[in-house]
């Protein structure tokens, strides 16, 4: 064969391998880019609302804490109030109120008061003419546009001296009173940027806001917003304040983001190199391995085709292997359904020897064949019951051959649902066209007649329900032994005997059958009285006739008891009837004949 499977195979395997693999490859990578970017984008847009809240947030803060002293702080107004440096008390207070302002809120980096009663700037402790004020220029521009806004951002000195340095701001800017002056706040824009700085981290991800000029509040130079971003990175999120009118700027740094993606990408593609690698070697391992038993049933199925009339391999090794098993299939179920229909038909025939005492059975022997057909342990006490279809004759006009067999099952399965409900075992089997014979193992309790009679109660009420006919139930004593479930069954047959009088769809127990007062005198003088008045044509024959029959079902005579009266009739019939004229013997002749069948 030099290993044509074995080539075939490893030929199947290995392009499904490198396809799939490399699919999946691409599939992973995407997903996986694509996955980062999503989470970098919702991490982004969390990082930009925060950012923006924060600020919104601590200049909202800022400006109602300062509009509710000019409305509320008796301090301020009465610095507002006075004009020069008279009053030294009303400076002092005004003093506190800053420094009140700056501890509530770390961000300002100052405050000053402008006072226009006297052109004056109060500033760290002091104040001085507007004109000697560095920041003079902006006093003018605000008093000038007379608006109370944040500005930003801007370069502001509190003194005039070449070795301060300017600082990076945004001002607050408010009015007091009626033209009295102004407030100016000023937040140092490098310890908000630290402030927000804490909330990312700047090697990855870069955060820029940009003033309703759109001018960089980060930056001295007023770097535009396209050239900010542009430094910075990709822009994956933007807010702007409806309060402030500043736009806030998040992404991720481009050399961190783009090194760490390559690095991990570079680490990744290697190990699915090397995955893929080890995957070639595995399919040629596992392929060649599992070739070689293979191989062995190939080689032993050729040994005994030489042998049999399997014939050689044609085409390759599954071909015959499948087609070896088709036959050993085959055949298996041949096998296997005779084995079947032989273990239905011993057990059938073992259920007849245990009841009509064709073989005795020691008790090893019993247990041994209960087992083999999976039936349980026979108990200490057991009894048996023959369940007959009334009316056969009808049943056997009214339905097909196969709807019979049908609803035979259908009796057997109710049977034994309704006694396995009550906690009880049966075994059930069809020794006759119309009688079902069961044995019923019967609980070990005070009073297991109670149990019989609510189990066989129960199948009659669901026979009546679900079928179109009834049966009658004839229930044997209860047995303790193998002689006593034989004489058992007699007493359940011998109780059916009796359903005629007694009525059908009902459960006859043995020990409930009355004595038979069977007074033949009685019968025979009704069935002459009888035969005499119609040979004669007298009307009274009717009462005799009603007569004869209130005395069968008074007597309760069996069912051959009543076959023999019936017969005894007939026989009466003949006799007197034989000596009427010809013609009339003839018609009665043909007569009998139907009434016979």
């Amino acid at each position: 064969m030099n290993n044509n499977w074995f080539r075939r195979l490893l030929l199947s395997y290995l392009p499904v391998f490198f396809i799939v693999t490399t699919i999946l490859f691409i599939i992973f990578f995407q997903v996986f880019n694509e996955q980062n970017r999503k989470e970098a984008l919702k991490a982004n847009e969390f990082l930009a609302s925060q950012v923006m809240q924060y600020l919104d947030n601590s200049l909202r803060s800022i400006d109602f804490k300062v509009l509710r002293e000019i409305l509320t702080n008796s301090s301020l107004k009465n610095y507002f109030a006075v004009s020069g440096s008279h009053d030294v008390y009303a400076g002092i207070q005004a003093v506190q109120v800053i420094d009140d302002l700056k501890i509530d809120f770390p961000l300002i980096d100052s405050i000053y008061l402008v006072r226009y009663t006297d052109d004056t700037v109060f500033s760290n402790g002091k104040g001085v003419p507007i004109g000697e004020f560095p920041d003079a220029a902006f006093i003018g521009e605000s008093r000038a546009a007379n608006s109370q806004k944040w500005v930003g951002s801007r370069d502001f000195k509190a003194f005039d001296e070449a070795a301060q340095p300017a600082k990076h701001v945004i001002t607050l800017v408010r009015s007091v009173g009626s033209g009295q002056g102004l407030i100016v706040v000023n937040v140092d824009l490098q310890t908000l940027r630290k402030s927000i700085m804490q909330m990312y981290d700047p090697e990855f991800t870069f955060v820029n806001v940009f003033n309703r000029s759109g001018d960089s509040l980060w930056e001295n130079n007023r770097t535009g917003r396209d050239n900010a971003s542009l430094a910075s990175g990709e822009v994956f999120s933007e807010f702007t304040s409806g309060y402030s009118g500043w736009k806030v700027e998040t992404g991720l740094n481009n050399g961190k983001i783009i090194k760490f993606a390559l690095k991990f990408y570079d680490i990744w593609f290697a190990f699915a190199v090397a995955v893929v690698f080890i995957g070639v070697i595995w399919v040629i391992y596992v392929t060649r391995r599992n070739y070689k038993p293979i191989e062995q049933i190939v080689t032993l199925i050729q040994t005994v085709s030489s042998q049999t009339q399997l014939g050689p391999v044609k085409e390759n090794e599954f071909r015959f292997i499948q087609n070896t098993l088709e036959r050993m299939i085959d055949q298996t179920r041949q096998y296997q359904e005779e084995y079947e229909e032989n273990l239905l038909l011993q057990k059938k025939y073992f259920f007849q020897e245990l009841l009509e005492g064709a073989r005795e059975f020691a008790d090893s022997d019993l247990q041994s064949e209960m087992r083999k057909f999976n039936l349980p342990e026979l108990a200490d006490r057991w009894t048996v019951a023959v369940v007959e279809i009334d009316r056969y004759p009808q049943f056997a006009a009214d339905y097909h051959e196969q709807d019979q067999s049908l609803l035979k099952f259908v009796l057997i399965s109710i049977l034994q649902e309704n006694t396995r409900q009550e906690g009880n075992e049966v075994w059930a089997e069809w020794i006759s066209d119309r009688r079902l014979y069961a044995i019923l193992w019967l609980p070990e309790t005070m009073q297991p007649e109670e149990v019989e009679h609510q189990v066989l109660s129960g199948y009659l009420d669901r026979v009546e329900q679900y079928l179109n006919f009834t049966v009658t139930i004839g229930m044997g004593q209860a047995a303790t032994d193998l002689r006593g479930l034989r004489s058992s069954l007699k007493g359940a047959v011998r109780a059916l005997d009796y359903k005629a009088v007694l009525g059908v769809g009902q459960i006859i127990w043995f020990a409930d059958v009355p004595d038979s007062k069977n007074d033949v005198y009685e019968l025979l003088k009704t069935i002459s009285l009888l035969v005499q008045a119609m040979r004669v044509s007298d009307e009274i024959w009717e009462k005799h006739f009603d007569r004869l029959f209130a005395q069968i079902t008074a007597s309760v005579l069996s069912r051959q008891e009543m076959i023999n009266t019936v017969q005894l009739l007939f026989q009466q019939y003949k006799r007197e009837f034989a000596e009427l004229p010809r013609e009339y013997l003839e018609l009665w002749t043909a007569l009998l004949g139907r009434l016979l069948n």
